[in-house]
């Protein structure tokens, strides 16, 4: 018989512990901020008003390697007196992926942890332990596929079928596991 309050049960225990999850990352280790690398680009110096007797002189622009911006400081005529490279965007970049990086493995974690917690519970003495293995299985799933999105795209080429075989193979252990009783 179709129990719709096993199913609200189970869903909802899934998704509150990947919320749980991913905020209890967030709130141990923040993502990085953009000011916090990248403040000098966002309050340029202003520049004055140029007049149209000034003439500026030409002045050579270095080479900015990748990820790097130019910054204009200007003189009292507004004409750009120096041009340097920022590379603020390059730190802030690889602060986000060491970020995601963490994220990853505190999720993968929290997600296995919640995994085994709902396989070891005991099914057989009450059915609202079924109710709450199964929403921890369920919640560790989307906690797994959460940390995954989060560092996917800086995840090595290599590394993301490794990853994908990895959680394929837990979802497929885990539908034999739960349907096998059945």
């Amino acid at each position: 018989m179709f129990d719709a309050r096993k199913i609200l049960i189970i869903f909802v225990i899934g998704v509150l512990y990947a919320i749980f999850s991913y905020s209890l990352v967030d709130a141990i280790h923040p993502h990085p901020e953009y000011e916090d690398y990248c403040s000098r680009l966002m309050r340029p110096m202003p520049m004055p008003p140029r007049t149209e007797a000034a003439e500026c002189p030409a002045i050579p622009e270095p080479e900015c390697e990748f990820g790097g911006n130019y910054f204009y400081e200007y003189d009292t005529q507004g004409c750009p007196k120096t041009i340097t490279c920022d590379y603020c965007q390059r730190e802030y970049d690889a602060a986000g992926e060491k970020h995601g990086f963490l994220m990853f493995i505190i999720l993968s974690a929290l997600g296995l942890i919640a995994i085994g917690t709902g396989l070891l519970l005991p099914q057989k003495q009450n059915n609202m332990h079924e109710w709450v293995a199964t929403g921890l299985m369920l919640g560790g799933l989307i906690t797994l596929f959460i940390g995954t999105a989060v560092y996917y795209s800086d995840m090595a080429r290599i590394a993301r079928p490794a990853v994908l075989l990895a959680e394929l193979a837990i979802v497929i252990f885990l539908a034999y596991r739960l349907f096998r009783k059945r």
